[in-house]
């Protein structure tokens, strides 16, 4: 089966790259109108035994080896050059036969899988006849953006910035070699664009007065200021509880470091944890502050008992594995110690209601807790902040009070249905 493409626009672009008084093989067509025509050779097909175990391996190495993509950039690099105007035109007439060559050899490179005849491409892959782009460059970062990296490799933006910096630029005369470091020096220049938000005179018809501030009460302005910001610290802390508690981060750590020694069978760091957890918080805290006044990892072997019988008497068992410095042995009692610190003071932070809330955070928490499942955190508390304030001022008054404060975000949250009432008609022309 062989399938042609009818549009007579690509046909004739397609036929200008054909040099047919220069070739040969073309003044024997009939209809020149019948251009382009590719063909692309046949190769018989290596027959190989089943039973033979070497035959197999080639089989199986030649699929997983396949060129593709190498041929993929060979061609690549020469279509940039066929297809930059500022190029040679002898070079350009080589490149487009290279390239148009290189797409019958991906065919051939695929069907060896089944062939077993592979193409030669030692002219193009092993003879480094054209420069490498650097838009292949530009784009192997581009589709890294944003992997994980080893400590010692430089960021994704230094790589960004030492590739533009190796290329010299005012060299690279193909457009499509430029889009990378035109769009770099697009983003630099061009200025971020800034939120100017409306006036309260252009929104609001008690804001056209320019006083309008100033005829407020001021207790009520101050009660609706302790109440908004009660009403969002309660929600920043309701999203703080919400986050699960992250435990054990340097587990691994400790781990590593029994594995290095090779006590990997001897101690079980999950129990290293729940020994350690049982000490009171407030002596975990005063430990941490005296390994870091006492400066453990500089201590001697005996300075390092001396300490551990002053502040963890109870662990005696535990003063081998402590007092033991291979491969950083220094930090497992550190790091232990850091986890659990950490996570009690993520559990205490994870408390709802703590001494000295104010009444009205008391009453907003409160609702959030008796809440149904089915009801958003925020809804719930919305409500309930919505009730204090109408004991404060009227909805229709409040909205005054809250655009005064510049919280003009929070009226869609509380005052919804009073908003519309106080919106300043602007009429447009027709």
């Amino acid at each position: 089966m062989v399938k042609t493409i009818a549009d007579p626009i690509i046909n004739a672009c397609a036929r200008r790259n054909y040099d047919i008084d220069h070739f040969q093989k073309y003044k024997s067509l009939e209809n020149r109108e019948n251009l382009p025509l590719l063909m692309i050779p046949a190769a018989e097909p290596r027959i190989a035994s089943a039973h033979d175990w070497e035959a197999r391996f080639e089989a199986v190495r030649d699929t997983f080896s396949s060129r593709v993509g190498q041929i993929c950039n060979a061609a690549l690099d020469r279509s940039i050059i066929a297809y930059n105007e500022n190029s040679d035109d002898d070079e350009r007439q080589r490149c487009r036969e290279e390239t148009e060559l290189l797409a019958i050899l991906t065919g051939l490179e695929i069907d060896a899988a089944n062939s077993g005849v592979r193409p030669d491409l030692e002219a193009f892959l092993e003879q480094r006849t054209v420069k490498r782009t650097p838009f292949l460059q530009y784009k192997y970062l581009a589709e890294h953006t944003g992997e994980r990296r080893a400590w010692y490799e430089p960021t994704h933006t230094a790589k960004l910035k030492a590739f533009f910096n190796r290329v010299d630029w005012s060299q690279v005369d193909s457009n499509v070699e430029r889009l990378p470091y035109l769009a770099h020096q697009l983003k630099k220049h061009t200025p971020k664009l800034k939120a100017i938000p409306a006036q309260d005179g252009e929104l609001f018809t008690f804001a056209v007065q320019p006083d309008w501030q100033n005829k407020l009460d001021k207790g009520i302005l101050a009660a609706v200021a302790a109440l908004l910001k009660d009403y969002e610290a309660c929600l920043s802390r309701i999203r703080a509880c919400r986050v699960p508690v992250r435990s054990k981060g340097r587990k691994n750590d400790v781990e590593r470091i029994h594995f290095s020694r090779g006590q990997e069978e001897e101690w079980d760091a999950d129990e290293l944890y729940a020994q350690l957890g049982e000490l009171p918080p407030e002596q975990v805290a005063e430990v941490l502050e005296a390994l870091r006044r006492e400066g453990w990892q500089f201590l001697d072997t005996d300075a390092r008992e001396r300490f551990l019988l002053e502040w963890l008497p109870e662990f005696e068992e535990l003063f081998d594995l402590f007092t033991d410095f291979r491969f950083s042995g220094y930090r497992v009692l550190a790091d232990i110690l850091l986890d659990i610190d950490q996570e009690n003071a993520a559990q205490d932070r994870k408390r709802l209601t703590r001494d000295g809330d104010s009444p009205a955070f008391a009453a907003m928490m409160e609702t959030y807790q008796k809440k149904t499942a089915s009801q958003s955190y925020r809804d719930a508390v919305s409500a309930k902040c919505r009730e204090l304030l109408d004991g404060i001022v009227k909805p229709m008054i409040a909205v005054q009070y809250v655009v005064a404060l510049g919280r003009r975000g929070l009226l869609w949250e509380l005052l919804s249905d009073a908003v519309l009432p106080n919106v300043l008609e602007v009429r447009h022309a027709e």
